[in-house]
């Protein structure tokens, strides 16, 4: 796929996030599920406390996938119970 070219379009590719990283964040998320939430910032925070990262910008591409997906299974969840009512 020949993607060059395409900044004209009026919709965005999305986030894309590296294996690597998702593998990381979901042996985590395994691991420390609950102590996670929606907050970037203390994601980011708890991460510096329980993991070694080699560099800061794999940190925060963790702590972002993990902010990303605890916050859709938030919305998830909402979802669910206003159609349960």
């Amino acid at each position: 796929m020949f993607i060059r070219g395409m900044r004209g379009l009026p919709f965005g590719l999305g986030k894309v996030y590296d294996g690597k990283i998702k593998g990381v964040a979901k042996t985590l998320l395994s691991k420390y599920g609950d102590r996670f939430s929606d907050d970037y910032y203390a994601n980011k925070e708890f991460l510096k406390k329980t993991a070694i990262f080699r560099s800061k910008k794999i940190l925060n591409r963790v702590a972002g996938y993990i902010t990303s997906v605890k916050s859709s299974a938030k919305r998830q969840e909402e979802v669910v119970e206003v159609g349960e009512e």
